[in-house]
């Protein structure tokens, strides 16, 4: 076994929950002869590892050489896998398959109508769960068994396969160049992020045009995704809100994919979140908040690892951008400390791309308490990442946070460096927009300078943004980074809370 599989059968085993590891004992102590002790005792080995270590566990079997060793590895992989399927025999989608692989077992003994009625009953579950692509298949087969011999099925019954198949084969043409279109946009931003300027936004709608399958069926969950992804992407935040209210409708108007697909239901309002959060709609917000709390709350027990895994995500993001809509970076900052522990509980599940996201919001949180250290800790993780394909757009503003970070802590010695870093990175991503451009040269300008005289030079650089985000592409670093709240947090002498807040409640004004 590779090294790669050993993680994968140290990672496999850390997921399991306390049914599953005794349900494995049994179903281990039924397969395995008294001569094969190895497999369970190589399972404890990897079960009390809190991080995976191949010489420990080489260290735990000095006399098995290496090729016996990986293929136990291999052995105990498997019987992981057979029992989790007998486990979970009842998930819906394994039942049916369960099912298609009894047919292929009679088929194969030549009892074709006894094949034919486990087909029967997969294709029942199939249509009552509507999992559509199994039900293909199921007919499929049932078509192949028809051909080939003789069942005696009555005489409509060819015709009725071929119907069923057209349809669902028709179905599948433009579920599949919807879903095809919803990847290729979502792979888009995590690689880019929103459009820069009008260059970009003409280029990714001219994609998203030219992919559209010619024949629009508006039913289709994978055509909201992808409206949502454009729209998100595009920065039509309206528009956006409006298509992830359709894909959470069409969950909450179907209680059988309601039941079958709660992960897709819960990144709708994920999604409905994150466009109001863009929006600065706290009412809204609250009311979507809301739903998804309850639905989470409802459901959680029923829920299996990976749906409890994205609840986690998407609850933590919501809380985390409720912070900022209602301007409490303190409160915010002091649940960001019980935050990371939950991300550290969650290790492993957590793919880098959120953690990046999870990084940087908290690094937000904190420089907007006056906590300039602990974003700067926050930020060097994302910062110092080797990847730094994933996120371009979160790269980027770690950076430029960073820089203001160091420049209220005073590391005057830093910004230099800091400043031509960055630069030099922006220039290599393409990403240098005029916000960038305006803040450099007033760090460049100001470091030196007796910080008890920049007031002017703080209004200055504000009256330059607010021209500058006249364009709605140069709005893009106000995602990311209220600095115009910040500059006046400097020019009146108050805490960035402060300004947020009085802002929120329309009390500015009262501030100067």
């Amino acid at each position: 076994m590779s090294k790669q599989l050993s993680y994968q059968l140290f990672n496999l085993i850390k997921r399991l929950t306390k049914a599953e590891k005794r349900h494995f004992k049994l179903y281990a102590n039924r397969n395995i002869s008294e001569k094969e002790p190895l497999t369970i005792q190589l399972f404890d080995v990897f079960d009390r590892q809190k991080e995976y270590d191949e010489k420990k566990i080489n260290k735990a079997f000095p006399k098995l050489k290496p090729n016996t060793l990986s293929n136990q590895k291999s052995h105990l992989y498997e019987l992981l896998l057979g029992s989790l399927r007998l486990l979970h025999h009842n998930d819906p989608k394994i039942r049916i398959k369960e099912l298609i692989s009894y047919a292929d077992v009679l088929h194969i003994k030549g009892l074709y109508r006894q094949s034919l009625g486990q087909l029967h009953k997969a294709k029942q579950l199939a249509e009552e769960h509507q999992v559509d692509i199994l039900r293909l298949e199921i007919i499929e087969l049932e078509k192949q068994i028809e051909s080939r011999y003789v069942t005696r099925s009555h005489s409509k019954r060819a015709e009725e396969l071929i119907d069923e198949s057209k349809q669902l084969r028709h179905k599948f043409y433009f579920q599949g160049k919807w879903s095809d279109l919803a990847l290729s946009l979502y792979d888009y931003y995590l690689k880019f992020g929103h459009t820069k300027n009008q260059e970009e936004h003409d280029q990714i709608q001219s994609f998203f045009r030219e992919n559209i399958p010619e024949e629009n069926e508006s039913e289709i969950i994978h055509a909201y995704q992808c409206y949502v992804w454009f729209y998100y992407i595009t920065q039509d935040f309206a528009q956006c809100y409006k298509y992830t209210r359709k894909w959470c409708g069409f969950y909450e108007a179907n209680e059988i994919l309601l039941n079958n697909e709660p992960e897709m239901y819960m990144r709708g309002l994920h999604n409905a979140l994150s466009t109001l959060f863009y929006c600065d709609d706290l009412e809204r917000f609250k009311k979507e908040q809301e739903i998804l709390e309850e639905f989470i709350f409802q459901n959680k027990d029923r829920f299996n690892e990976n749906q409890l895994t994205l609840a986690f995500i998407y609850s933590e993001t919501a809380k985390l951008n409720r912070f900022f809509l209602e301007g409490k970076f303190s409160e915010g900052a002091i649940y960001c400390k019980e935050f990371e522990q939950k991300i550290k509980e969650n290790e492993g599940k957590l793919d880098i791309h959120r953690v990046m996201v999870f990084h940087y919001k908290m690094a937000s949180m904190k420089f907007g308490s006056a906590d300039f250290k602990g974003a700067v800790r926050h930020l060097n993780f994302i910062i110092n990442h080797p990847n730094l394909a994933l996120k371009e757009d979160i790269q980027c503003f770690a950076r430029i946070l960073n820089l203001i970070s160091h420049y209220e802590l005073g590391n005057d010695d830093l910004i230099d460096f800091q400043i031509k870093s960055t630069y030099r990175f922006l220039l290599k991503l393409e990403d240098y927009q005029k916000v960038q451009s305006a803040i450099f040269g007033f760090l460049k300008k100001s470091v030196y300078m007796d910080r008890k005289r920049l007031i002017p030079n703080f209004e200055a650089l504000r009256e330059e943004l607010l021209e500058i985000l006249k364009d709605p592409y140069e709005r893009r670093p106000t995602l990311y980074l209220d600095i115009i709240s910040w500059l006046e947090s400097k020019i009146h002498n108050k805490p960035v809370e402060e300004i947020v807040q009085a802002k929120k409640r329309g009390k500015f004004k009262d501030l100067s």
